[in-house]
């Protein structure tokens, strides 16, 4: 087998390639590097193939962080489910480490894969923080309507009825809701203590995916009370944001979620990815409570290896991680908080 390295050139040509995949996922789209590309990443697809096949593949975002060049691939790289798969895998990592993209000292992964020894013979080994959630929830959308409504728990069940009951109606809009949606998720930040993006992000990320990305917003007596922004990619619809606020004793979230699945199902996606959970959820994790919400959807967990990354340059590449975790740590340390890194989705 004569593997060969190519840069994507074409959008058809790469999301393709990417939505055959077994790992295809949204933050490998030609989409999402274009978007992210708004805010100062610079996206670079390599494609491995044996003659005109694709094996293996992965997006690659670069920027410059403290002045060190960064080279991330979200939820990549992705390759086939057999031996030439794991050609193509070999053959992407071999030109990583001869290219080094962007002269970055080391690239950092996170696949959507549930064990790493493919990767951990090739060099990857557990990067010091994730970058995104190592656990999800993803309900089937393959059934009919009413059979999807009947897998969820009977709370959520409840739930949805009583909104529709209750007069909560329930939009699907494009980017013009941007501004409500943000307004909401603003909102509702500012009442958790966190800090939220601003208006042109989400903005931004509707108009990049035009018609594949929808806010649905439920309104009680004419208030905005609930609101989701979903992106559909291949056989996947993803839930990326949620928000809530005003009356919520009408359970306007759960019948929010249920036509989002629904309008996920009428553009042809069979997943519908919750978009994070803790991976290992107790009570005692402040994102319990956003663990016991999806989970009441019917859906099936999946936990993936986390953040990997694989060093390119000798002798910084290998030491980053570990000055990366004394940073992290340190930060921690000031903020009163222990010598240790805090993360709730790991």
């Amino acid at each position: 087998m004569a593997v060969r390295i190519v840069l994507a050139q074409e959008r058809e040509t790469w999301n393709a390639a990417v939505k055959v995949a077994p790992r295809a996922d949204l933050l490998q789209s030609w989409e999402w590097g274009e978007f992210k590309r708004l805010s100062g990443w610079e996206p670079l697809r390599a494609l491995a193939l044996d003659g005109e096949t694709p094996l293996a593949g992965a997006q690659l975002l670069s920027r410059r962080v403290m002045g060190v060049p960064s080279l991330y691939a979200p939820r990549g790289p992705w390759f086939r489910d057999d031996a030439s798969g794991a050609a193509g895998l070999e053959a992407l990592v071999a030109w990583l480490r001869k290219r080094r993209p962007a002269g970055a000292p080391f690239v950092r992964i996170d696949p959507p894969i549930a064990q790493a020894d493919a990767l951990a013979s090739l060099g990857f080994r557990p990067a010091p923080r994730q970058v995104q959630p190592r656990a999800t929830i993803v309900v089937d959308l393959s059934p009919d309507t009413e059979a999807i409504l009947a897998a969820f728990n009977s709370r959520v069940r409840y739930n949805a009825r009583h909104a529709t009951k209750k007069g909560v109606e329930v939009s699907e809009g494009g980017v013009e809701d941007a501004r409500p949606f943000w307004e909401l998720l603003s909102a509702t930040a500012e009442r958790k203590g966190f800090a939220e993006r601003d208006l042109s992000y989400f903005t931004q990320l509707m108009e990049v995916f035009g018609g594949d990305a929808r806010i649905l917003l439920a309104r009680y007596n004419g208030a905005v009370v609930y609101g989701a922004l979903i992106v559909v990619f291949g056989a996947a619809a993803y839930y990326l944001y949620g928000a809530s606020g005003g009356d919520r004793s009408v359970k306007p979230s759960e019948l929010g979620q249920y036509r989002a699945m629904l309008w996920s199902k009428s553009r042809g996606a069979t997943r519908y990815d919750m978009w994070g959970i803790p991976f290992a959820p107790d009570e005692s994790n402040p994102l319990y409570s956003v663990y016991t919400f999806k989970s009441g959807f019917g859906g099936v967990e999946e936990r993936y290896v986390g953040a990997l990354d694989l060093p390119l340059a000798p002798l910084i590449g290998a030491r980053a991680p570990a000055l990366e975790t004394f940073a992290l740590k340190s930060l921690s340390f000031a903020r009163g908080k222990g010598f240790r890194i805090i993360d709730h989705l790991a």
